[in-house]
């Protein structure tokens, strides 16, 4: 809301006052007028005030005048009003008064003998009382226009060029994986990039997000949208000084929420279709030019696909809408508490379940050729249970990997298993010795000179200490079931070292 500045009160015609000193502070806003005698009124005071006196008790010296307005500038009063006339205290502004505002910057009106002081408070309240009407219509007239954008089919870009067109605010709206759904102009990208950081600080926060920067002389804000769920971020920049900024702010809110939600509503249809998809492929394996024609007849391209399943035992429809508004090109759907989504191997695939499933247990299968779905999504959903489990989402190449199948085990099933492959070499005086070499046989792959060079010694070494293992293990290296069964229990015991650290 605009203020009433010194100036525009000295020009009020009707008034009469004078500005005879501290000129330079004739833009100050006066936000209320008060009248006192006091010789400290500070106390009584909020600031932003006139105060008006007939200088009943105003100080003899200069040095007492000085201080008398440097009090009252310290408590934020705006200006200082004299009252003149025959009858008061003084008849002209004392030098003393106007020597010592000139040097403080406080300005000092001059009230004539004919205007009372009740005149002058007056005129700082309707001039407030105007103001706050003027914001108010304005409001009003902006409340309509975006409202009028709201019912008429422009969806999300005819709200925001509304706002843009009566507030001069541009505005940009992004999906939860930070692309861009609607912009008013061409400084939404610059502004997505400015506000990143402020994004991420208040992600978590869900639909109670919002924040603003300040700085410039611009305003910046970042507000959450979405009725019962996040679906979407609105960035607002502007100038930071906008009447009624909080509730035009809140407006555009509840009106883009409202256009999110319904065109979440109008995916229904296209989410049927598409699960309906994903049950044809996930029967088994069929031809590629079959799968690629029933891909095609859902507007999808013919593309590699990968699979993710993710556990979402409280909000699994929730879920799979968000994925099928916000994901391009997916297919979805729901079974039981899990929900399936597979998608076009260009996804980024774990960035958008790092963004829309966080907090959901997934598992993600490999990329596979369309008529090969139920393979990904085998996978997937065998990795499901490792994901519960380990806290994170899992992919299938590391549910291949033999140290998360041991991870599974308890330790002391591990070092029981261990100690009884190993423990004929644990009871020798050479078993450190024995035990690297065995592990470098191995892990070369049974290459003698590969292993010795990794030992850092002579070749007849590594045989010697291989014939003194088979010798106390009773296992063979010409055996493939005894070289596995003793790399087992290698890993068995580091695995078991860690599950105990």
């Amino acid at each position: 809301m605009s203020m009433l500045t010194v100036a525009e009160l000295v020009a009020d015609p009707e008034l009469g006052l004078t500005l005879v000193a501290g000129r330079a502070g004739a833009d100050r806003e006066i936000e209320a007028a008060a009248v006192s005698e006091l010789a400290h009124p500070g106390p009584w005071l909020q600031g932003g005030e006139l105060l008006l006196t007939i200088g009943l008790l105003l100080p003899k010296s200069t040095d007492g005048c000085r201080s008398y307005l440097a009090e009252l500038d310290a408590v934020g009063v705006q200006a200082v009003g004299l009252g003149l006339g025959a009858e008061l205290p003084h008849e002209r502004a004392p030098a003393r008064l106007i020597t010592a505002a000139d040097e403080i910057g406080m300005p000092l009106l001059t009230v004539p003998d004919p205007v009372p002081f009740i005149a002058v408070t007056k005129a700082v309240f309707a001039y407030r009382a105007r103001a706050e009407r003027q914001e108010l219509e304005w409001a009003l007239q902006t409340q309509r226009a975006l409202t009028a954008a709201a019912v008429t089919p422009g969806g999300l870009l005819g709200i925001l060029a509304a706002h843009r067109e009566t507030t001069g605010r541009s505005g940009v709206v992004i999906d939860l994986l930070g692309r861009v759904l609607a912009q008013s102009d061409t400084s939404g990208e610059r502004l997505v990039k400015r506000l990143s950081g402020l994004l991420e600080s208040v992600r978590d926060q869900g639909l109670n997000a919002a924040a603003s920067d300040i700085s410039e002389g611009r305003r910046r804000e970042l507000h959450a949208l979405g009725a019962r769920r996040l679906r979407a971020w609105l960035m607002i920049d502007g100038p930071a000084e906008l009447p009624a900024a909080h509730q035009i702010s809140g407006d555009l809110v509840s009106l883009l929420s409202l256009e999110l939600e319904r065109r979440h509503g109008l995916t229904t249809t296209q989410r049927r279709g598409r699960a309906q998809m994903l049950d044809r492929l996930a029967r088994g394996t069929v031809d590629d030019v079959v799968a690629a024609r029933w891909l095609t007849s859902v507007g999808l391209p013919d593309a590699d696909l990968q699979v993710a399943a993710i556990a979402a035992p409280d909000d699994a429809d929730e879920l799979a809408a968000d994925l099928l508004t916000t994901v391009p090109d997916a297919l979805v759907r729901v079974v039981g508490e899990v929900v399936e989504l597979a998608v076009p191997r260009s996804t980024d695939l774990p960035g958008a379940l790092a963004t829309l499933a966080g907090h959901h247990p997934a598992g993600i299968g490999i990329a596979v050729r369309p008529g090969a779905l139920v393979v990904s999504l085998r996978q997937a959903r065998s990795a499901l249970p490792a994901s519960r489990v380990q806290g994170r989402h899992m992919h299938a190449e590391e549910i291949a990997s033999s140290r998360l199948l041991l991870n599974t085990v308890g330790a002391q099933p591990l070092q029981a298993y261990a100690d009884a492959v190993l423990g004929p070499l644990d009871a020798t005086n050479r078993s450190d010795e024995l035990l690297r070499g065995l592990t470098a046989f191995l892990e070369h792959n049974g290459h003698w000179g590969s292993a010795a060079t990794a030992l850092r010694v002579h070749r007849h070494t590594v045989r010697n200490r291989i014939d003194a293992v088979e010798r106390l293990t009773g296992r063979r290296m010409d055996s493939a079931q005894d070289r596995h069964e003793l790399w087992l229990a290698l890993r068995a015991r580091d695995a078991a070292r860690m599950s105990s650290d």
